[in-house]
């Protein structure tokens, strides 16, 4: 759509001329401000109107020609001027010249970088008018015949707003549109928007949409474990994942290969990111949506659940002046939640603070932050040898995934930075070992990591119904607490109650293993000694182990032993 300054006066024009309710327009523009998406496009996705009216009713208020490209015919000499792949990229078609002036139907007239780089192309002057998109792209598939994709004249190109030439799919015109039609409708799009917004007033990570062979489940992640969600009806199955894809910029005529997309929602009055992803299974497409709640705002370290002695031994280690610092842990533990928090705790103006993620879950004010974009070609490798360009003090990377990736961020630390970053281990000794496991050489791993992290979270009890009792004597030898200290400890365990809606849990808390690599430990890595003789040493040096931290959890009553052992179990 073209870009327009006043988003609110075209949504009253197509109010004024009935194209639009004042309550579609009022919705469109409470999304428009979460998404950043342009009105008119909203108003479209959703079913409230339609792409022609819109497109009408845009040319008017920016004073440009509306053609309708099934009632004109193209020139073939225009065709000839522009290659399709231009075409392509910026969604427009040459239509005719007259005078040495080249028309080009477009869908956004405004894109001076597209106009120019057309009339460098053509040697002709070009005068933009709209077109519908659904119209250029027809057109493109029938005047163009290009020798990597042939297109049949039942067929149509689908393009999401954020693809590229290399995203185009051949899809079924006819089917398309059905899905399209279908997603559109009042009962998909409520329960939609139903199953978003009771999952994010209830807390939930992460919706899962499960086809099954004759129903669709719908179950929601609390606190790390999946719980049932209300059934969703089978004959709406279609509709509502295309509805969710449509949402999420995503190819809804793609159903044989994964996809990822993401978009944003206002809720209870707050910006909730979602990040989509689908997976194709024998019943259907699979549909995971990540909820990313800005509005909960960065955590503190002191909010995170660790031990008064392990806070402090952590601060000290955020705020050295290089080094690298490695949280560890499976994914769902809560490593990027503590990256924030560490980060929060070190931002000064005095500070250079860059990050690359994958993907930018929260930002941070003064803090250059930094998304992974591999189709553009900018890897964590690449971005992270051009931040060190940058002057920075401190450095996050979201995760250390290969061998190019570690080396840079060791040569960053050994030069007078601090780095932060994740690996996928499941203890803290671990982690040196994998460093090594990666191809990185052993002396380098022990002169440049200066603390490693592991975590867990935990679910904690409901303080209005947690029960006391007294484990079985098999379990309490399975969670390795001694006879003396189990007859001063009092047990609670999880009973249910109103407030946690029957669950006995209420939040998380994070248990924390932090290996400080002492000479002994920096010899034993250089020697590349496993991850068992590390984790002996480290512990006899004072480590406490993840279930150490379980077991003070266990003592101050905030957890059930049941909890930490499904969390610390071999």
């Amino acid at each position: 759509m073209a870009e327009i300054r006043d988003q609110q006066k075209l949504g009253k024009i197509l109010v004024n001329h009935g194209i639009v309710s004042q309550h579609e327009l009022d919705a469109a523009l409470k999304e428009q401000r979460t998404t950043g998406y342009f009105i008119g496009e909203i108003l479209v996705s959703r079913g409230a109107a339609r792409e022609e009216d819109v497109i009408r009713t845009l040319s008017q208020q920016l004073g440009f020609a509306y053609v309708n490209l099934e009632d004109i015919n193209i020139e073939q000499k225009a065709i000839e001027l522009v290659s399709e792949e231009v075409c392509l990229k910026h969604r427009a078609i040459p239509l005719f010249i007259v005078n040495d002036n080249l028309t080009i139907a477009m869908i956004d007239p405004l894109d001076v970088n597209a106009i120019d780089q057309m009339q460098t192309i053509s040697g002709l002057r070009c005068k933009p008018v709209f077109a519908c998109l659904s119209q250029i792209l027809d057109q493109i598939k029938k005047y163009y015949h290009s020798s990597q994709q042939s297109v049949s004249d039942k067929d149509i190109l689908f393009l999401s707003r954020e693809s590229g030439v290399s995203d185009l799919t051949v899809v079924t015109g006819e089917e398309v549109s059905s899905l399209k039609e279908a997603a559109s409708l009042a009962p998909v799009v409520e329960k939609v928007n139903s199953i978003v917004t009771k999952a994010v007033v209830t807390g939930v990570s992460d919706i899962h949409i499960e086809p099954q062979r004759s129903n669709l489940n719908c179950r929601y992640r609390i606190d790390g474990v999946l719980y049932p969600a209300p059934a969703i009806p089978f004959e709406y199955r279609d509709a509502i994942i295309s509805r969710i894809k449509i949402m999420a910029n995503m190819d809804i005529a793609e159903k044989r290969l994964p996809q990822d997309g993401k978009m944003r929602m206002f809720i209870s009055n707050r910006d909730v990111d979602l990040r989509v992803s689908t997976f194709p299974t024998i019943h259907g497409e699979n549909v995971v949506i990540r909820i990313l709640d800005r509005s909960a705002g960065i955590m503190h370290l002191k909010q995170l659940g660790f031990s008064k002695d392990g806070l402090k031994l952590f601060a000290d280690l955020i705020h050295r002046p290089y080094g690298i610092i490695l949280v560890t842990g499976p994914t769902g533990s809560g490593k990027t939640t503590t990256l924030y928090a560490a980060l929060s705790e070190v931002n000064a103006e005095a500070k250079n603070i860059i990050t690359l993620e994958d993907p930018v879950e929260y930002e941070i004010p003064n803090v250059r932050q930094s998304q992974v974009n591999v189709k553009a070609g900018l890897t964590f490798a690449r971005g992270l040898r051009s931040i060190v360009r940058q002057d920075p003090d401190i450095i996050m990377i979201g995760e250390i995934r290969d061998k190019e990736t570690a080396d840079i961020a060791i040569h960053a630390a050994l030069t007078g930075h601090l780095v932060l970053s994740t690996l996928h281990t499941n203890d803290a000794p671990s982690a040196a070992s994998r460093l090594v496991d990666m191809g990185v050489e052993p002396f380098l791993v022990s002169t440049s990591v200066i603390g490693i992290l592991a975590q867990r979270l935990v679910r904690t009890l409901c303080d209005n119904c947690k029960v006391a009792y007294d484990p079985a004597p098999a379990v309490l030898e399975e969670l390795g607490v001694n006879d003396k200290l189990i007859k001063k400890l009092k047990f609670y365990k999880e009973a249910g109650c109103r407030s946690c809606k029957d669950r006995g849990y209420a939040g998380r808390a994070g248990i924390y293993e932090l290996m400080i690599p002492t000479d002994k430990i920096k010899e034993l890595i250089t020697q590349k000694t496993s991850a068992t003789v590390i984790r002996e040493e480290a512990i006899k040096n004072g480590m406490k182990t993840l279930r150490d931290a379980g077991i003070k959890k266990i003592i101050e009553g905030t957890t059930s032993v049941a909890e930490i052992l499904r969390v610390t179990g071999d």
